[in-house]
């Protein structure tokens, strides 16, 4: 499973990497909501295809012979990806509907102010996920009843966090390069003086 989370790793780099270049240079107020629905479709293209991954891998490994930790541990990544995948489809969705030359200074600022505010928030709880992985490793330690279910859950809430985690700082970074550009937009509209 180690394997699976560095190779996906790599590949999530390698693709919002690409994603970066695409936006690397100051744009109009269209070409800018373009490439940021563009990277906002990826993104959830890469959340949906490791929720499916997940679960169909972790749904096949199930029906294997496991220790009841190792099936936890997959029940946990199961469950865990639901969510992913209910949240990846409408976010998709939302991408690809949205029609770039219908936004205009206003929405575009809102909209990446937004996005900007729930990445940072998902970090945090990426960090918290990982934390409570480590917390409930930490307790099956202590021999409690449910010792096997604890590992299994805590070593997924480690897995799925983890690739939230540089998931989120990934695109975190991608917006920030793109902060420069958004305050060129922005004086070129003059928003600045109608503001002052």
């Amino acid at each position: 499973m180690e394997s699976i989370l560095r190779k996906s790793s790599w590949f999530l780099i390698l693709i919002f990497c690409t994603a970066t270049l695409l936006w690397a240079q100051n744009d109009s107020l269209l070409q800018f909501n373009e490439k940021r629905l563009y990277l906002n479709e990826v993104a959830m293209i890469i959340l949906g295809s490791w929720a499916l991954a997940n679960m169909l891998v972790n749904g096949f490994l199930l029906r294997q012979k496991a220790n009841a930790s190792t099936a936890h541990f997959y029940k946990m990544n199961i469950f865990w990806n639901i969510v992913n995948l209910g949240l990846a489809i409408p976010g998709f969705r939302n991408a690809i509907i949205t029609q770039p030359e219908s936004l205009g200074l206003i929405n575009t600022l809102s909209a990446f102010y937004d996005m900007s505010q729930m990445l940072l928030l998902n970090v945090g709880l990426d960090v918290a996920y990982i934390v409570g992985g480590f917390l409930l490793l930490e307790m099956a330690k202590r021999g409690t009843k449910k010792q096997e279910m604890l590992k299994g859950y805590g070593k997924a809430l480690l897995l799925q966090g983890g690739f939230l985690l540089v998931f989120d700082l990934v695109l975190v970074m991608i917006l920030q390069t793109k902060t420069s550009s958004l305050h060129h937009l922005i004086h070129d509209a003059g928003f600045l003086k109608l503001v002052f």
